[in-house]
């Protein structure tokens, strides 16, 4: 009971203590939490006000990003235009050298075989020409070659005569037609240097609008990725694809060549062996093109998940057309050669990073695949690959958001364009 009574006092004692004392610090207390709060609220309300302001500003930034992209695209086209214009220039002057070069041979021939027929005729005239009215053949022709077309149809000619005669009228028909090329070429080659110089002054135009947004996203502090094609490079991507193309052709002569050699000679050996299975049923030795590992025309080039396929595109990142394949993978996956070919690019090369192009002949038809935005390359220009060999490693250089492979398929050469499909095919269609 003692110890209850203690017990009693002692809560009754700290209950008065307690109740004497808690207004005052109570009130402090509640004064302090609600400024915290205040100044919570206050903070929280800036933050939000900050973020906002980040995100529009990133916002801003990043469709000022997307319009650089599809500037750069535009002027990628028109580098491409001017190039192609050029190449196309280059190949309608060397058409024109090689006419010149027919028509002086023609003209050369023809001479030689003018001089030979004045002498036949002369001695056509001696020796019994007297049935001819050469005054009539001679007045009435415009020239020389039309003296042999009148006499040729008159059928004047003496049979043993007659061949020099015809090949003197078939160089004379080969001669007109070099020059209808050759006045056809010129003509060709005006209209050329017109469109020429119509895409150089549009390609201008794209590049002083290009310099001016730039410099003012730089005085804005705008950081900005924003890497092209120079036209130097396009052209010279033109002139090496020329060359791997007929390397990769003289590749396949010799490889077939060689093929003949050793059919030829395991056939020769099995012969001197005199073997008794030659008696019984044979296999056919002919040789048979291996099928591609994917079963296609081309194999697919990297393992990892399809991220964008081949065609129509939003335009947000530049390009309203999407002439690839994208398969992303984690950086250093290994990319393959899809199809057995040379290389004729290996290396930097503007807005696609580190890239391999390689130039294929496949049944006499011409192909080219890029393969873009590469971590490492493992080939050089001029190298002659197989399918499936190892050309690199995927990554996430030029303009790219993350690792990933960039893979095309043109049908003849390579040709860009961000707002068409150009020269390019579907891949998934080959694999």
């Amino acid at each position: 009971m003692v110890n209850l009574k203690k017990l009693a006092a002692t809560v009754t004692l700290g209950t008065l203590l307690i109740s004497g004392t808690t207004p005052g610090f109570a009130a402090s207390l509640t004064d302090k939490q609600k400024k915290v709060q205040q100044q919570q609220q206050q903070n929280s309300s800036e933050q939000s006000k900050a973020n906002a302001s980040i995100q529009s500003r990133e916002q801003a930034i990043s469709k000022e990003q997307q319009e650089i992209n599809k500037l750069d695209a535009e002027l990628q086209d028109v580098i491409n235009d001017v190039a192609q214009k050029k190449a196309e220039i280059r190949a309608t002057q060397e058409k024109i050298k090689e006419l010149e070069a027919q028509i002086k041979k023609y003209e050369a021939k023809m001479k030689a075989q003018e001089e030979l027929m004045k002498e036949r005729m002369a001695t056509m005239q001696k020796n019994g020409g007297t049935s001819i009215n050469w005054a009539e053949f001679i007045f009435g022709s415009k020239d020389f070659g039309d003296l042999i077309t009148r006499m040729i149809t008159a059928g004047t000619i003496q049979e043993n005569d007659k061949q020099i005669f015809e090949e003197y009228q078939a160089t004379k028909e080969k001669l007109a037609a070099a020059q209808a090329d050759l006045k056809a070429e010129r003509d060709t080659l005006v209209k050329q240097k017109e469109q020429l110089e119509e895409r150089k002054a549009a390609l201008d135009k794209k590049m002083k609008e290009r310099a001016a947004k730039i410099k003012k996203l730089e005085a804005e502090k705008v950081k900005f990725e924003s890497k092209l094609m120079s036209l130097q490079e396009m052209e010279d991507t033109l002139k090496a694809q020329e060359q791997a193309i007929q390397s990769e052709i003289e590749a396949q002569r010799r490889a077939e060549e060689e093929a003949r050699r050793a059919a030829a000679a395991t056939a020769a050996a099995k012969k001197q062996q005199g073997s008794s299975s030659n008696s019984g049923s044979s296999a056919s030795t002919a040789p048979v093109a291996s099928a591609p590992a994917s079963g296609g025309m081309f194999q697919r080039p990297a393992s990892g998940r399809l991220t964008q396929g081949w065609g129509p595109a939003s335009g947000a990142n530049g390009y309203s057309f999407h002439n690839a394949l994208d398969i992303a993978g984690p950086v250093g996956t290994p990319i393959y050669a899809a199809q057995t070919g040379t290389v004729l690019r290996a290396g930097w090369s503007g807005a696609y990073g580190n890239q391999v192009m390689i130039a294929h002949v496949i049944n006499g038809q011409v192909w080219t695949t890029v393969y873009a935005h590469m971590n490492s390359i493992s080939v050089s220009a001029g190298q002659r690959v197989s399918q499936g060999q190892n050309i690199g490693g995927m990554g996430s250089t030029g303009n790219s958001t993350g690792s990933h492979l960039h893979f095309e398929i043109h049908r003849g050469g390579y040709s860009y364009s961000s707002s068409s499909a150009g020269s390019t095919v579907n891949p998934a269609l080959f694999f």
